[in-house]
């Protein structure tokens, strides 16, 4: 600043300054720019990135299934630096969302596969949380074809369960089965088991919502024995939760609540509140089926205040949905209709069309107790509109 190299260009959302270059510095540095020096020069930066993202997602209220490598970058920002900037992780990504999505280019396009998808997969529970898929698809897909030409299998396989996931969201069933198995056939090759039971909890996920709950089961179990076997408590939760989710398809309540039970003791005990509230609405829904709605109201309500405390909305949208339906099935039917519209809101400014759909025809069958056909019509007609489109939209998993 003192030798006007760099101009101050105002403040970011956290109240950080923000420097930009001088046009004539900026030529300067384009013309001598190459060779090892430069590629020495983007790796640093780069590192430095990841060294940041990295920091921000452990202060994430959940990082499951994160896939970067363990062990400290070459070069990273100093500690105390690293502490004041990710503070407030969520608004550390928000405010730098841009630039993080632009640095997984750089490095894509600059050859440096390995910190392509690192940060790529740093940026996966951030992208989780707030439900931005295009983003995490955008970064996934550069990583992927950065690290396939430098023969990094790792970060293919990292890439490639990532990507899967996104598919899975976005119901695209099939794509996420492919991907899903290609992504554990490259971690069993490679001998990273952790690696090989989070993409089979993937391929569980495609089975149970392709209706197959059977073969899902057997896929959360496999999972979970992989998860006891390398120690991952928190890969451990989840698939114990998923098990029970899986009972309360097929409507055995009573394995349910086990499964269920211990997946919120095992939460509890690793202060993991966001798989709490998971497991939270789902005790929630086994209460519902066992027809004691004050149970099932309170761990709903329990569930979403914690994602409301998170920032997640889009579980927090679920969480909101079921209390709302429960309100209204129980008597409260404007302050659940009041839940159930607001949980609409979130599904589509996500682009969530089955939680939509689903949210549609709640609304539709409170409307039509109520009495007020004209609404109830319209709100079940876009219920089977969203419901047909999801239908065309996916493709069948063999």
């Amino acid at each position: 600043m003192d030798a006007s190299l760099l101009r101050l260009a105002g403040t970011d959302a956290l109240g950080q300054p923000r420097y930009q270059v001088h046009d004539l510095m900026r030529c300067q540095a384009r013309q001598h720019a190459g060779g090892a020096a430069q590629r020495r020069a983007i790796a640093r930066v780069l590192d430095g990135w990841a060294g940041a993202a990295g920091h921000a997602t452990a202060r994430l209220p959940t990082t499951l299934f994160s896939l970067t490598p363990e062990g400290p970058a070459s070069w990273s920002l100093p500690g105390e630096t690293l502490a004041q900037l990710t503070a407030d992780p969520l608004a550390w990504f928000e405010a730098e969302r841009e630039s993080l999505v632009e640095a997984v280019r750089l490095a894509a396009g600059s050859g440096l596969a390995g910190s392509a998808w690192k940060l790529a997969a740093a940026l996966v529970p951030y992208f989780d949380l707030h439900c931005r898929l295009e983003e995490w698809r955008l970064t996934h897909r550069l990583a992927l074809d950065s690290a396939r030409a430098a023969g990094d299998r790792r970060g293919e396989a990292a890439m490639l369960r990532g990507l899967g996931q996104v598919c899975l969201y976005q119901d695209r069933y099939a794509e996420a089965d492919d991907m899903l198995r290609r992504a554990r056939a490259l971690f069993r090759e490679l001998g990273d088991a952790r690696g090989e039971a989070i993409s089979i909890c993937g391929l569980g996920a495609v089975s149970q919502f392709s209706g197959r709950h059977l073969r899902a089961l057997g896929s959360f179990r496999h999972a979970l024995a992989m998860f006891l076997a390398v120690g991952d408590r928190g890969g451990e939760a989840y698939a114990r939760q998923a098990i029970g989710r899986i009972f309360l398809s097929l409507r055995d309540l009573r394995q349910a609540s086990r499964w269920l039970e211990e997946a919120l003791r095992l939460a509890r005990e690793l202060g993991d509140t966001h798989r709490e509230g998971c497991v939270s609405m789902h005790l929630g829904r086994l209460h519902d089926m066992k027809a004691d709605a004050g149970a099932a109201m309170r761990f709903q309500g329990r569930a979403l205040d914690i994602f409301e405390r998170l920032g997640d909305r889009h579980c927090g949208a679920y969480a909101m949905q079921s209390l709302g339906g429960l309100q209204a099935a129980n008597g409260e039917r404007s302050g659940g209709s009041d839940r159930l519209r607001a949980s609409l809101v979130i599904f589509q400014q996500l682009g969530d069309r089955s939680g939509e759909a689903a949210t549609f025809q709640t609304l539709g069958e409170l409307y039509r107790s109520a009495g007020r056909s004209a609404l109830a019509s319209h709100y079940l007609h876009r219920a089977v509109e969203l419901r047909r489109e999801l239908r065309e939209h996916r493709s069948p998993v063999p």
